[in-house]
Order: C-alpha cells, then structure tokens, then sequence
C-alpha cells in the first residue's frame, strides 16, 4: 500500500542487552573457515539441472519484451555492487541445495556458505516460535496483560486501559499500539545500551521512547519497541539472559547451528561475518552494526540456518513436528490481518500461499519465503544495502525452476510517448480520502513520482490501456486519465487528482 511507501523503503527490526555474558554452555561454537579447505555448500547430481536453471537465468523484476536478457546470478550480483549473496533453496520440506558468491568484504575472503550475515527481522519469527514453544509448555499466557510479566520496567501510561492492555500477543502481532520504527543499531565498538535504556530512550540509546501511542487491537504498527518490551518481559519471567532463551527455546532444537543472538558479536565470530556495505559501495563503519534489540533485529546467521527454521515450521504444520504442535501452527495462520500472520506476509492464495519475511539492517538484505502446503521454499542473505532488489531476482529465477506461482518477474512492452505529454502529468496529485499528497516530475524527459519520503520513482512508459508507466526497479505501476479538466493517477489502487 501506498502509506508503506511514505514511510520508507523497510523498516528494520528490535530488541536489547548490552552485558556481555559469557557463551551459554549449550551454544553453538562457530567452526573457522580456512583458506585450504572452504565451508561445502549443499549439492548433488539430482539438484543440478535446477541449480543451474536458478543460477545462470537472473531476470529483473520489470522485463521489457525483445530487449531484456538473463544474466547469471553473480553478474547480477556483481552490478548490483552487492559484494556477497549466500542462498538455500528448500524443495519439498527439504533443504535442496545452497551456494554462496562474492567475497566477505570488497577484495577480501571468499564467501562460503559458512559464512555469517545480520538477519534483520528475520529475528522476530525467531524469537515468535520461541514464544510460541515457551506458550505449549504452558509457561506464557499470550492474552494476559504484559505488566504481569514485567519486573525491571513497565509500560508508562498511554492508549492502553485494565480493560484493553498490551499482550504478548499484541507485541508478537504487531497490535500493541506501541509506536511504530525500527532501530539503527550502533557500529561497532560503539557502547550498548541496556533494554531498559533503549525503551527509556536513555543514553547511549539512539531511539525512542516507548509509548503506547494507539489503543491496543485498533490496528497494525510494525514495531520495534514492542519487541523490546517482549524481551525484558521473558528476560524477567526466565531470570535468564536473551540470547541465551533463544539459544535454548530456538537456535539449538530447529538446528541453527551457526546462528547467535549474542550482542555485541562476539570476535570468535569475526572471521565469518561478511561485513555489510551501503549503497554507494562502501563498508559500514566497523564492519556491520550491533544490535541490542535482540529480538528483532540481533540475530547473526546462515541461510542454511534460516532454511532449517522454516523446514520445522513445515514439519509442524504437516503435525511432524517434535517442537512446534499442529494446533500452535493452526493458531499461527487462523487470524492473518492485512495479510501478515504474526509478522509473515502471506503471499498467494488457497495452497499456493508462501508465509514469507524480509529483514534489512545497516548494509544487509534478507529475505526468506515457504509454502507450507508443497515444503518449497528459498532464503538469501546479502551484505549491501542494494541487496533486496538481487534478493527478488533470486526468488524469481527459483519460481521459474520450482514452476511457483508467485514472485515472477512482470513482463512488459516499452511505449514511447510525446514529450508534451509528458510534461502535462507534471504537478502535485492529492488523494483526498487517504489524506497523501504526491507529485509528479518531468525530469530527465521522464515522469518521475516523487513520494512526501524523498523516494524518486522514474517510470518509464508501456503498452496498457491509456496512459501507463511503470518502475523498472520495483514493479510499482501507475495510470493517468486525461480525459477531463483535472488529471487523474491510480497508483496502488487509489486515485489521485492533480490540483
């Protein structure tokens, strides 16, 4: 929808501590790569033929009939000035193969598939089952006010009543009326603040504060601080520290064997972390940022990790699952709203519905997509901030070799059109109904959308029925009608008139 637009291109994740605790017993220690002998990726002589189908046939999202061509992935990848993609694709609920290019830093180490990248977002479905497994055994109650969990901080008065207050559930859900944001987190070496710091908005915290700014249940706000809040509360119901409850409840029983939530990154880890990079090429400062909002944005991972999360999420919902019950993955999808369960987006219909997750960070872009009903699936993590769009083109060229529905690249015929028409479209369009306001450049002998965020979309005409463009990067479309006195736009299903 157009109001995610406005408020920027991802929202990135949350959740903290800052002590430096000691590696939890049970943790998984991880195994160096050497230059004689890299991490093996996964293969075999009966994935070939769709490896290489995957592989050697990138396509953008927008193809422009007669004129565009497949690239191979790490040509892709090499223009997209992303300097490493690690990837695993699942095929029928097991994990089919996975592969790795580029190098950890620009004229460094190789990647491997050993190698280590920030996960994003995709902390919060981990740190969601892990609630989920604590809810089986009977230790959370998701419905019960969050204050009953609480011991070291407590939510200041705001939107929440005795009759209405903040769940675990609101907080997983995104219902919470906490306000919405992410965090940036903060580059390495840089001191943490401690969760109670973070959601107080008290130095060294870069963030703010929590409030609860939207009566619970009225609707869904993507929030980082409501995770922060989940954390303290299970940090005080378990009197344990974060990243080791996940190590227990998550990391270690689905098989994450390279997977840490530890903030800061702990140096043994250095060696394997392909370090992020912004979108003009160079790295971030100190090699990536650390994360002390845990649960949402703290943990460092493989794809193979991630593709073994999702593998027992299907497990559990054929009920095979020794972790995750049948009824805990009925309750997960029963109530999607606006399309997310518990932060999933649910792409597609009927048994072709993919629950699928995006992360981003400073210099990284993730992603992750299943069908639960065919055990398909794939996952990619890159080191840039440029990476969603070559992370797109690898979920296409997948539903090509997988023959999936969804994720296909939009095919289209260029149209040339006057520039005097062109320059007539230029103006401010207001939608009236959704209050959004944006305006139309002729820029460059192109319309560009300028959204209120500063984003510049430059659409390039195509054959469709009036007046339609489309943004070659993203697949947005939009229409004008000029048939009467005031120009008209449908952009994401709305219309807009020019003033």
């Amino acid at each position: 929808m157009l109001k995610h637009l406005f408020i920027g291109p991802l929202l990135l994740a949350i959740t903290s501590i800052t002590l430096a605790y000691s590696l939890p017993a049970n943790a998984a220690k991880p195994i160096a790569s050497s230059d004689k002998h890299q991490w093996k990726c996964l293969a075999s002589a009966e994935t070939e033929a769709e490896q290489k189908q995957v592989t050697d046939n990138i396509l953008p999202a927008v193809v422009f009939i007669g004129e565009t061509q497949a690239v191979t992935i790490d040509t892709r990848r090499i223009q997209s000035k992303t300097p490493a993609l690690s990837v695993a694709v699942i095929h029928q609920g097991k994990l089919a193969w996975s592969a790795a290019w580029g190098e950890l830093t620009l004229g460094g180490n190789k990647v491997d598939c050993h190698s280590l990248f920030q996960a994003g977002s995709l902390a919060k479905p981990v740190t969601l089952f892990a609630a989920l497994r604590m809810k089986q055994k009977g230790l959370l109650n998701f419905d019960e006010n969050i204050e009953n969990y609480l011991r070291s901080y407590h939510l200041p008065a705001g939107a929440q009543t005795p009759d209405n207050p903040v769940t675990i559930r609101n907080l997983l859900t995104h219902t919470s009326g906490i306000a919405a944001g992410g965090y940036d987190g903060y580059p390495n070496g840089q001191p943490l603040p401690t969760d109670q710091q973070t959601v107080l908005a008290e130095p060294p915290a870069n963030g703010r504060k929590v409030e609860v700014i939207s009566a619970p249940n009225s609707g869904v706000r993507y929030s980082g601080g409501a995770y922060t809040v989940l954390e303290i509360a299970l940090q005080d119901r378990f009197a344990m520290p974060f990243d080791q409850l996940m190590q227990s409840w998550a990391l270690t029983p689905f098989g994450m064997k390279q997977a840490t939530f530890t903030q800061p990154i702990r140096p043994t880890y250095f060696p394997l972390i392909a370090r992020g990079h912004t979108a003009a090429g160079g790295m971030v400062s100190g090699g990536w940022h650390n994360h002390p909002e845990q649960a949402a944005a703290g943990l460092l991972a493989t794809p193979t990790d991630m593709a073994n999360f999702l593998i027992e999420l299907r497990q559990a919902y054929l009920g095979k699952s020794k972790l995750i019950s049948k009824a805990t993955m009925t309750e997960f999808l029963a109530k999607p709203i606006d399309g997310h369960a518990y932060g999933f987006r649910l792409i597609g219909e009927k048994d072709q519905v993919f629950i699928t997750h995006y992360g981003g960070t400073a210099g990284y872009r993730v992603g992750m997509t299943i069908n639960l009903e065919s055990g398909d699936g794939a996952v990619y993590m890159s080191n840039s901030d440029l990476g969603s769009s070559l992370g797109s083109e690898f979920f296409g060229a997948v539903s090509r070799a997988y023959n999936w529905p969804w994720f296909r690249e939009t095919q289209v015929q260029r149209q040339t059109q006057a520039i005097e028409i062109l320059q007539a479209l230029a103006g401010q369009y207001v939608f009236a109904e959704q209050g959004w306001k944006i305006q139309i450049a002729f820029e460059n002998n192109m319309v560009t959308i300028v959204f209120p965020n500063g984003d510049r979309y430059a659409m390039t005409p195509i054959v469709g029925d009036g007046l339609v463009f489309i943004h070659a990067d993203t697949g947005v479309k939009a229409s004008f009608d000029t048939s009467s006195e005031s120009p008209k736009i449908q952009l994401y299903g709305q219309t807009g008139i020019k003033q």
